[in-house]
């Protein structure tokens, strides 16, 4: 009997990601490599093409809403057949101990998504051992980022009026309810929305709005995985993210340009644990500060140089932060720049008083290291932060200022902020 001769089936290289745009992205450049892709979403489904056999290489995003990642990569890893199969997993920085979870489960490599481009990924695709028809290099054979951005915006986010709309939607829900169960159904749905509203924003290169969504994703995670760590500082930090996200992603609608700068950035704190703590939690954002334990230090250098952002302890020995505060805003180098005070009064009076004397937020103590990151990119991505007028105002309030309400909120008019919050 004749044999047939029967060609072997083309390995693929299988992307297991919700998020559309990117994985559209990622599937155009990788075919136009050679390689054969498939895609899906959901634990069942990539069992599924697991075991057609003809995969040679995994994409997944950890943080993947609804499904535990690290239970596939176990999963995987307990199939004799896809043992060696290589992994690469997209990681959030925030979330060290996801990251290493998923190496301990079987991940053969993991990246950042938020600062690797498809290019990049397609280079560590040909590095482990991706089956293309050849070779993945790096001089120029892969064709740079869309060409025509405006059309790349259109792309992003194209329903992201109803999203957003969902979005506050399920925030507001968020507030509501002191039940840790309801609060976690609403923090997967602000996660499930946050990933349409930014979806592809990485791989096309609009990197503020990548900064900001990968930082507010890494806060939901934390909260939804430990309920316990939500406080009033949380939940009006994930408001003003929310609308910064808002603004951001209605920029590159408009076909406005984000400019790529390092801002410089002042930590002000007499405590070398808290000044180290602040500098840490900036860090994970990619952002670098100079801090100082002396106000009256600091208050020589604001008179000298601008800085784009500012964070203040209250209390320090020989001037406080809040008469600190009122002589930045008399300063015509800083006069404007956000100043956020690291707290651990959350107390009415005490944000009350961080309001009169010019400063813009507060951020209360002990906080969350990726809070402070999502804070800190909130005030650098906004337009034009106006500070309140201090010159006439004192810093001490009477008793009954409690029954006042809290101005901090200004310029986030979107989101109806609870300082009553039953999240605690």
């Amino acid at each position: 009997m004749k044999k047939i001769f029967t060609p072997a089936k083309k390995k693929s290289i299988l992307i297991v990601d919700d998020d559309q745009l990117a994985t559209q992205i990622y599937r155009e450049k990788l075919e136009g490599q050679g390689f054969k892709v498939e895609v899906t979403r959901d634990f069942d489904s990539t069992l599924q093409a697991l075991k057609k056999g003809v995969v040679g290489l995994v994409m997944l995003d950890l943080c993947l809403p609804g499904i535990n990642v690290v239970e596939l990569i176990k999963n995987i890893r307990s199939d004799s057949a896809t043992q060696s199969l290589p992994i690469i997993a997209f990681s959030n920085p925030y979330l060290i101990n996801l990251t290493r979870a998923a190496v301990e489960a079987g991940a053969t490599k993991f990246v950042a998504k938020v600062d690797n481009t498809p290019e990049q990924i397609i280079e560590l695709v040909g590095e482990l051992g991706g089956n293309a028809t050849f070779r993945v290099g790096v001089s120029g054979a892969i064709e740079g980022l869309e060409a025509n951005q405006e059309k790349a915006a259109s792309k992003l986010s194209i329903n992201r009026p109803e999203i957003l709309a969902k979005l506050r939607a399920s925030y507001q829900n968020f507030t509501r309810t002191e039940r840790e169960d309801l609060r976690r159904v609403a923090l997967l749905q602000m996660h499930r929305q946050l990933r349409l509203l930014a979806g592809g924003a990485s791989a096309l290169a609009f990197q503020q709005i990548a900064q900001m969504s990968t930082a507010l994703e890494g806060l939901l995670i934390e909260l939804y995985t430990e309920p316990v760590k939500v406080t009033p500082s949380v939940v009006r930090t994930i408001a003003h993210s929310i609308e910064t996200m808002a603004l951001l992603v209605d920029r590159v609608a408009n076909s406005q340009d984000q400019v790529a700068a390092s801002p410089k950035i002042l930590v002000m704190d007499d405590e070398v644990i808290s000044r180290e703590i602040v500098c840490s939690a900036l860090g994970k954002a990619g952002l670098h500060a100079k801090s100082l334990d002396d106000p009256l230090a600091a208050q020589r250098l604001l008179e000298q140089e601008p800085f784009d952002l500012i964070f203040l302890d209250i209390e320090m020995p020989g001037q406080t932060g809040l008469e600190l505060c009122v002589k930045i805003r008399g300063m015509e180098s800083n006069c404007a720049t956000p100043i956020v005070f690291v707290t651990s009064h959350s107390d009415f009076g005490s944000r009350a008083q961080s309001t009169l004397s010019g400063g813009n937020d507060f951020i209360a103590k002990p906080f969350l290291l990726v809070e402070l990151a999502v804070k800190a990119l909130t005030w650098l991505f906004k337009e034009s932060p106006q500070p309140l007028p201090t010159a006439s105002m004192q810093i001490s309030l009477p008793a009954e200022a409690g029954g006042h309400k809290s101005q901090l909120a200004a310029g986030h008019g979107a989101l109806e902020l609870h300082h009553g919050s039953p999240a605690r």
